[in-house]
């Protein structure tokens, strides 16, 4: 009933709105940018649309552990299994997800962020198929965990835990026994922000098996029962509890080996095996061990919130399946010819992994704020000696976001969010304003937001030291201001739907109450005017961040130019990646794709040029519909416009009928064209900013075989460069699925445009249509074969290269199957 009720208030603050005049908007103050009742129906819409991703699966390194997003230091738990068919199962205990482990694949078949869904782990080592099936109701959430074994003999212990920090209690509610217990178990508890919960590890059915007591130490502690123990650690702790778990089995081990020999001591279902010990604490484990199949829920109910009982687990857990594949039928349906139940089915799976893959993060960052990391990097040979570092925590942040991949990326990373959140606007378009709207949350008064969200010790136990400290000079490709665009292109082609009146002259609209169905998802896309405020309230730290990221991102035109040379359109767009070495530039995203060597200070990306070019649109786009001042839109289209104008004067290359870099020539003192054909001088036509009669020749060097063009996708990098598939060979040839999609879209807006030569429209459609087959064909076939989707595939054979479980920007592939099948 507190979902209803919230959002009942937010349709009548939303009718009082409505009324108003949409040009209220005059006078764009960035310290007050909202007038009283936009705060409040935002206020009231945010709450209403939290009752539905209070919680959730929002520790995506694991492969299952929950919590509530928006509080932390409250609530963490997960689950843990492993093998105990014989002494060596425990030291594969699963528990996140890793690269190594001896998977067939796992994922999410089925998950939507609001309702829950259906995970499925096939583990190989260990002879089981664990399911995960998890459901939400208002404050209470349910966690089914089903295993089907191998082998009907094939035994497994399971531990669920959760463990509470900061303001936030727990502890058990039933009567002790030494030998464990019948029954379910329960625990009770206070939340700070959600208040008294009640938690219970249920008994599960008759048919779950447990090993025979036919030893000392089976009898003292059987099988069949469920065993816990609680421990007091340190709240900032609670994340490490497999380590809590392991140390706690040492000792018992040890303590078995002290009383039998080696001949006589129990087998690992018993040797295994936690000894009760309930006593105070906040962390608490809850072990179950099974003979074959076997099943149990975890039932959550919080204060004030109906029952939560295994009968309505399953419910829900049919409504959000039910609900699932016709909500995918009306927005992912796919075109021709992938409309057969496998690539449905796959489709589905892409897109669950993506929504399943969202975590809330919370901790301190690593940020070097010495001199040198300010250091503009004027001077040559700037990358050798950068001068000592003085790395700072810094304070707490938050975040809500997808994540690239659970097992090796799993956090924040900026560019890649931008096409995370192509699909997720299309599915759930305020879920993923949710999602901007804490990425912005984070830019800081110079409106640097950092490219890795490394926040908080779980986070950084991911990720090698030398990649844990952000610099305040570094930018990332603005994905994320490109999907704000992309917003308001959705609310902006939206119709009013039924049950909404449209104002005329002064009638007052009667009938708001009527709030379509999937209003928890649509809200913004049916109110402009809720939208507006959205935007209007990201808007200052936007327009932060597009000013940092010119400012600091710029080149010295004047210094460096050559006075043989013509002079520029613009005297002041022209961009430099920060951070280069002579091999890599991490910060423009493609790591290693070549550039001039060695870098120089006079050098010019085009690559940067067209994001930035990319950004000042978007920027058109967000400030006119937010009501920003004529003067800034202006700014914003001379911006455009100057990098247009050096886009052609700066960095066509007729010989190679291609953008490229500027690098620096010592011997004649000038900047010349850098070029290495590939998708750095594919962007600017991939972001829209090359002018119609140029689209041909582009197309016909992403269609020639000898260039870019495979059966597979296109390249990363020409077939005919010198780089080619040399070093790393990350960025140098294989195939990318952000930067294919990027492309089909350019495609399809080029075949609409109409002022691209009809000549070339024929070869566009032709394009088109190959690369769409090409890209899922090969990546289907992949998933087939290994389980997992892949962060690149090989350009000569298709085959997966780099991360597996890559279900960030590689679940595009369900937008692509969406896509028309032929231009026309």
């Amino acid at each position: 009933m507190f979902r209803h009720s919230l959002f009942h208030v937010f349709v009548l603050l939303l009718a009082i709105t409505t009324v108003r005049a949409l040009d209220d908007f005059e006078d764009f103050d960035a310290e007050d940018v909202l007038d009283p009742t936009s705060r409040l129906l935002l206020a009231e819409h945010a709450r209403a649309s939290n009752a539905t991703l209070q919680w959730g699966p929002y520790r995506p390194n694991l492969y299952l552990g929950i919590r509530p997003r928006g509080l932390p230091e409250t609530f963490l738990s997960g689950l843990m299994w492993y093998n105990v068919d014989n002494y060596q199962g425990i030291q594969k205990t699963r528990h996140s997800c890793e690269q190594s482990d001896e998977m067939r694949g796992y994922g999410w078949d089925i998950y939507d962020t609001r309702d829950g869904g259906r995970q499925v782990i096939h583990d190989d080592a260990h002879g089981v198929d664990l399911y995960t099936e998890f459901v939400k109701d208002e404050g209470n959430w349910g966690l089914r965990v089903r295993g089907v074994t191998r082998s009907p003999d094939t035994k497994t212990a399971i531990v669920f835990y959760f463990g509470t920090e900061g303001i936030a209690r727990s502890k058990l509610l039933n009567d002790f026994d030494m030998k464990g217990f019948m029954n379910d178990v329960q625990y009770g508890g206070y939340i700070a922000g959600l208040g008294n919960f009640k938690l219970t590890v249920s008994r599960g059915p008759d048919s779950n098996r447990a090993a025979a007591n036919n030893h000392a130490v089976g009898v003292s502690r059987p099988a069949e029962r469920t065993h816990v123990r609680s421990l007091a650690v340190d709240g900032s702790s609670v994340w490490r509890a497999r380590d809590y778990y392991m140390k706690v089995m040492q000792e018992s081990v040890q303590m078995i080996q002290g009383v039998y020999p080696r001949e006589q001591l129990p087998p690992a279902t018993h040797m295994f095996n936690l000894n009760d010990s309930p006593d105070e604490g906040n962390l608490h484990f809850v072990q179950r061990n099974f003979v074959g199949n076997f099943e149990f829920d975890v039932l959550f109910e919080g204060e004030g919130d109906e029952s939560m009982t295994s009968a309505k687990l399953t419910s829900l857990l049919d409504t959000a399946i039910a609900s699932f594949d016709s909500r995918y039928a009306e927005v992912f349906s796919p075109s021709e010819p992938f409309h057969s139940p496998d690539y449905i089915s796959f489709g589905k799976s892409l897109l669950s992994n993506l929504l399943g893959g969202i975590g809330y993060f919370h901790g301190s960052g690593l940020v070097d704020i010495s001199d040198a990391a300010y250091d503009d990097e004027e001077y040559e040979e700037f990358w050798v000696d950068r001068g000592p570092p003085s790395v700072v925590e810094t304070q707490p942040f938050e975040l809500f976001s997808a994540v690239p991949s659970r097992p090796f990326f799993p956090r924040g990373f900026y560019w890649d969010e931008g096409f995370h959140l192509v699909p997720i606007l299309k599915w759930d378009p305020d879920l993923a304003l949710d999602i901007m709207k804490s990425w912005f949350n984070l830019v800081d008064d110079e409106g640097w937001i950092a490219r890795e969200q490394i926040l908080g010790q779980e986070a950084r136990s991911k990720v090698p030291p030398e990649f844990q400290t952000q610099y305040p000079t570094y930018a990332n490709p603005p994905t994320l201001v490109l999907a704000l665009a992309a917003f308001v292109d959705a609310v902006e082609s939206n119709s009013v739907p039924e049950g909404f009146s449209v104002p005329v002259g002064d009638d007052i609209p009667q009938q708001f109450i009527k709030f379509p169905d999937s209003s928890p998802r649509n809200a913004h896309l049916h109110s402009p005017i809720l939208a507006r405020a959205a935007l209007k309230s990201i808007y200052p730290s936007l327009r932060t961040h597009f000013n940092w990221y010119r400012r600091t991102q710029s080149a010295d035109i004047r210094s460096w130019h050559n006075a043989d040379k013509p002079r520029p359109p613009s005297w002041t767009e022209g961009y430099r990646w920060r951070g280069r070495t002579p091999d890599h530039c991490l910060t423009s995203g493609l790591d290693d794709y070549p550039r001039a060597r060695p870098p120089h200070p006079a050098e010019m990306h085009v690559d940067l040029m067209a994001w930035v070019g990319a950004m000042a649109s978007a920027m058109i786009k967000v400030g006119t519909f937010t009501g920003a001042p004529d003067a800034e839109i202006t700014r914003y289209e001379k911006i455009l416009a100057g990098i247009k104008g050096n886009l052609e004067e700066m960095h066509w290359n007729e010989a190679t009928e291609a953008y490229c870099d500027l690098g620096w020539d010592p011997e004649t003192e000038s900047r010349v064209h850098e070029c290495h054909v590939g998708y750095v001088t594919l962007i600017p036509f991939m972001v829209g900013l090359v002018p119609a009669e140029k689209v041909g020749k582009i197309v016909r060097a992403l269609r020639d075989p000898d260039v870019l063009w495979s059966e597979f996708g296109i390249r990363s990098l020409s077939k005919g460069d010198e780089a080619f598939g040399q070093g790393e060979n990350y960025w140098r040839g294989s195939i990318w699925m952000n930067m294919n999609y990027m492309i089909l879209r350019a495609l399809q807006n080029n075949f609409e445009n109409p002022r691209v030569p009809e000549k070339d429209r024929g070869l566009i459609a032709e394009t088109y249509k190959a690369l769409r087959i090409n890209l899922v064909n090969n990546v289907y076939k992949q998933w087939e074969a290994t389980g997992f989707a892949w962060e690149q595939y090989e350009e000569g054979t298709g085959k997966p290269k780099g991360v597996k479980h890559f279900l960030g920007w590689t679940s595009l592939i369900t937008v692509i199957m969406n896509m028309p099948e032929e231009l026309a």
